[in-house]
């Protein structure tokens, strides 16, 4: 047994003297993965808002992570392997998005993505669902971690999607603790997606060790919707020493053939409206169109505008002027105090 007088020093030892010192003091005992949101080696939590699609963002961090390609403002540190476990297969939102990134996206078909990146997709398998919280599932998370002894991130799809629902709670259920142990053992971090469920207030509650590892997504009524998607990427700030605002506005879509994904920071000051931000999307889709060779009569009765707003976004697009891009639609000039960025 310590004496007290060695635990009185243990604890003034580590007392801080200033907010300086605060901010130069690690949080975390590794760099992180991704700066700003994915620290090595350690749980991060991102539950999305009701009506929040996460399956774009999910599949592009992983890519990214594979790739040492950045994923907006949030920088990679280096290429990494990933597991990432899909519960459900494809949905028709998945499958949509997965067949944009596969005919739009490079870095989706490139050869690192190929190396780095490993998805499962439990419906596609056909496998009988398997629960993490299981001996079962425990052994084959374990058995796959072998075959990749190299991966750095697990990242979950649906955190209840992966836990034994109550009713089908057997003698071999296992501690979900004993699989975290598992993956801090391998140095490897956990990513998990969480719909606000009961379950992932618990998990929240129980194993997450710092709030910074904690990220909301919410609803993003200026997202262009009709091209791609997006919302709001909410954090808390790792330190004085953080510059990446709080809140973040991420989207995708593509554009002229291209896959993009892009980020604003915004100015509420300077935000504009939503219609605004229609008006946009309308003249990117228009121009989209007949590129595709599509009469203006085709694109009326695809849109459903009238034949003038279309003559008119494509007698703009000749002149040269299409139409701001969305990046400059929402968002001041980096003189302004606003800040984007296009990838």
């Amino acid at each position: 047994m310590t004496s007290p007088k060695n635990d009185h020093s243990n604890i003034t030892r580590f007392q801080l003297r200033s907010l300086d010192e605060l901010a130069q003091r690690p949080k975390h005992l590794q760099p992180p993965l991704m700066h700003g949101i994915i620290n090595a080696a350690e749980i991060t939590v991102i539950r999305a808002d009701a009506g929040v699609e996460t399956s774009p963002f999910m599949y592009l961090l992983g890519r990214s992570l594979a790739t040492n390609s950045d994923l907006g403002p949030f920088v990679t540190a280096g290429a990494v392997d990933v597991l990432l476990l899909d519960s459900s297969g494809h949905a028709a939102a998945d499958a949509a998005f997965l067949h944009v990134l596969q005919q739009y996206d490079r870095d989706w078909t490139c050869a690192d993505t190929q190396k780095h990146l490993t998805v499962y997709h439990r419906h596609h398998e056909k496998d009988s669902a398997v629960y993490l919280d299981t001996l079962e599932g425990r052994n084959a998370l374990r058995e796959t971690l072998l075959a990749r002894p190299h991966t750095k991130v697990v990242i979950l799809d649906d955190l209840e999607s992966w836990l034994a629902p109550k009713r089908d709670r057997r003698d071999d259920n296992v501690n979900l603790e004993w699989v975290l142990e598992d993956l801090s053992k391998r140095n490897i971090a956990l990513v998990v997606f969480d719909h606000a469920t009961k379950a992932g207030d618990r998990f929240c509650g129980q194993f997450l060790a710092h709030t910074t590892n904690l990220i909301r997504l919410t609803p993003d009524s200026c997202a262009p919707t009709e091209i791609g998607g997006g919302f709001n990427i909410v954090r808390n700030k790792l330190g004085l020493s953080d510059k990446l605002p709080a809140k973040i506005q991420w989207w995708w879509a593509v554009v002229d053939g291209e896959f993009k994904t892009g980020w604003e920071w915004r100015d509420p000051e300077s935000e504009l409206s939503a219609k605004e931000i229609a008006i946009a999307e309308r003249r990117i889709q228009v121009c989209n169109m007949a590129a595709q060779g599509m009469k203006q009569k085709e694109i009326v009765l695809a849109l459903g505008i009238p034949q003038y707003t279309v003559s008119r976004d494509l007698a703009g697009a000749a002149k040269g002027a299409p139409g701001p891009r969305r990046s400059e639609v929402i968002t001041k000039p980096l003189s302004s105090g606003g800040e984007t960025g296009l990838h």
